[in-house]
């Protein structure tokens, strides 16, 4: 019989009780790796769905597509009348009839210079822009696109220059980064947040070339134009802001566009989070809402729509009500029923005595 010591150092019995303590280990250890696992896969989801959901919001579209024709003096309505833009709207022919069936007679702007200027800031970036001189005692307004495909060469850009030339007022209709014929500074646009500075830009060449002076130079933006409303808050100097079925929220916008695209609204995080990181901006930074309470008697008008199924309407509810909290000069004209940039085409007359009324009243004289 072998001794009681040899028994109790036995391989086999050594073998046994290290199975059972690493046995012990991994099932301690099993809910750690479990949950490491699902950290893992839903941050890589996290990431996924942020980038699938911005790149395509932010992606840049430098050209101006079926609009590269177009020019002040010679433009034409011409449009994708099939496209889901038009087609999947309620009032889908009225939207298509007031566009294509407007009368561009006087429309024309037989002048314009062709000119070139970089952001404010020091960027080696080439802007491209037509300036047009209706009177040179007059204010002047920068004119600033949407977002897409998009530039000055798009038809309700050049209609609205032609209101405002019209009207009396000069104007410097301009291609922002990435957009029309413009350079461009990267794959993704910043949805207004590094494009403000291609506004103060603009702002800054018609001081140096053209001689005008602070609080003679206004803004106009339609649609996602909006974002650059970011430039009234760094520029005192801009002495009035119209905008166009603009967006001015950036979280509303994600949240909207997310829904339209068929993605549920709690996606908004990491859409803008993974967004910011794409175009190298923080959303959070200089949002377009802080204007409300920035505008120090500077006013504003809002011409925004409650048919609007691209930006919502309540971008201009929740500008005009937080502007209204500080006393700002704010105006919101809402024609019932009517879509995104809609109304400059329904309603030309009105619009455009509108909008020259507001800026000649808003901005002083270039004498």
């Amino acid at each position: 019989m072998r001794p009681e010591s040899e028994a109790e150092d036995s391989p086999v019995t050594e073998v046994e009780e290290t199975s059972v303590v690493e046995g012990g280990l991994l099932r301690r250890r099993w809910p750690i790796f479990v949950i490491c696992v699902v950290v893992i896969l839903i941050g890589t989801s996290y990431v996924g769905i942020g980038y699938m959901i911005a790149s395509q919001a932010l992606t840049a579209q430098p050209g101006c597509g079926i609009f590269a024709e177009n020019t002040p003096d010679d433009w034409s309505v011409t449009e994708d009348w099939n496209s889901s833009y038009f087609q999947d709207s309620e009032n889908a022919e009225r939207r298509v009839s007031i566009r294509r069936d407007f009368n561009l007679t006087g429309y024309m702007m037989e002048e314009y210079e062709n000119v070139t200027f970089k952001p404010r800031g020091g960027e080696d970036i080439n802007l491209v822009g037509w300036y047009v001189e209706a009177d040179p005692d007059a204010p002047v307004i920068v004119m600033v696109h949407g977002i897409g495909l998009n530039g000055k060469c798009k038809n309700e850009m050049i209609l609205a220059q032609a209101m405002l030339t019209r009207q009396g007022l000069n104007t410097l209709n301009m291609d922002m980064r990435n957009y029309g014929f413009s350079d461009s500074d990267g794959e993704y646009i910043g949805a207004g947040w590094k494009e403000y500075r291609d506004v103060l830009g603009a702002y800054d060449w018609l001081i140096s070339e053209k001689g005008y002076e602070a609080g003679s130079i206004g803004l106009f933006g339609v649609s996602g134009g909006g974002g650059t409303a970011i430039a009234l808050m760094e520029e005192a100097g801009l002495g009035a802001l119209w905008l166009d079925s603009a967006w001015l929220d950036w979280p509303l916008v994600v949240g909207n566009e997310l829904e339209r695209l068929g993605f549920p609204r709690l996606l908004s995080g990491p859409a803008l989070r993974v967004g910011g990181q794409m175009a190298d901006v923080d959303f959070n930074e200089n949002h377009p809402m802080d204007l409300a309470h920035q505008l120090n008697g500077r006013p504003v008008y809002l011409q925004h729509a409650d048919g609007d199924t691209r930006v919502s309407v309540q971008h201009a509810y929740n500008f005009k009500t937080a502007a209204d909290t500080h006393q700002a000069n704010v105006t919101h004209w809402n024609v019932e029923g009517y879509n995104h940039v809609d109304v400059m085409w329904a309603f030309p007359v009105e619009y455009e005595a509108k909008m020259g009324e507001f800026f000649h009243n808003a901005l002083s004289s270039n004498e």
